[in-house]
C-alpha cells in the first residue's frame, strides 16, 4: 500500500482509538457517578446499566485496528520466535487469513444487524435508548480491522515469497 493511503488509515485508526479511550474514561466517570447517586443520595441514574452495556462495543471495536497495527493482540510467541523469517511469514499468513475471514464474517453479519436495528428503531427494554449506534461500532471496527489485516497479509506474503525483507 502506498504511503498516502497508509497514513490515512493510521490517522483513522488513531482517531478511533482516541474515541475508544474517551468512551472508556466517560464510562468510568458515569459508573462512578451512578454509584454515588445510588448509595449517597438514594437516587440511581435511570438506564445506567443499559447505557453502560451499549458503550462497551464502541470502546472495544473502535480500537481493534489500532491495536492490530501495533501487533498488540494477545498471541503466543514461543514457537513463532524460533521460526526463520520465512517460517514466521508463513505462520503470519495463516493466522492473518483466518483472522481476515473471521472478521469479514463479523463485519457482514453485524452490519446487517445494525441496519435492522436502524430500520425497526430498536431500543433497550427499560430506558428506551436506541441501539443502532452501539451496534454500528462492530461493523465499522471490524471492517477497519479487515483493511489492516489485508495490509499485513500482503506484507507477510512479500516476505514469504522473497519480495520483501523481514
Amino acid at each position: 500500500m502506498s504511503t498516502a493511503p497508509r497514513r490515512a488509515l493510521e490517522r483513522l485508526e488513531t482517531a478511533l482509538n482516541l474515541v475508544s479511550a474517551l468512551i472508556l474514561f466517560a464510562l468510568m466517570f458515569y459508573v462512578t457517578a451512578e454509584i454515588f447517586m445510588r448509595y449517597l443520595f438514594n437516587h440511581p441514574l435511570p438506564g445506567h446499566l443499559e447505557l453502560t452495556q451499549l458503550l462497551i462495543a464502541p470502546a472495544v471495536f473502535l480500537a481493534l485496528s489500532w491495536v492490530q497495527a501495533r501487533r498488540g493482540h494477545v498471541g503466543m510467541d514461543l514457537l513463532h520466535e524460533k521460526l526463520s523469517p520465512r517460517g514466521r511469514a508463513a505462520a503470519d499468513c495463516l493466522t492473518l487469513t483466518l483472522a481476515l475471514v473471521t472478521f469479514a464474517v463479523i463485519t457482514w453479519f453485524s452490519s446487517q444487524s445494525t441496519w435492522t436495528a436502524w430500520e425497526v428503531g430498536d431500543v433497550t427494554p427499560t430506558a428506551n435508548i436506541t441501539t443502532w449506534w452501539s451496534r454500528a461500532a462492530v461493523p465499522v471496527g471490524s471492517a477497519l480491522l479487515c483493511v489492516r489485516l489485508v495490509m499485513q497479509l500482503v506484507e507477510s506474503l512479500g516476505i514469504l515469497f522473497g519480495r520483501r525483507r523481514a
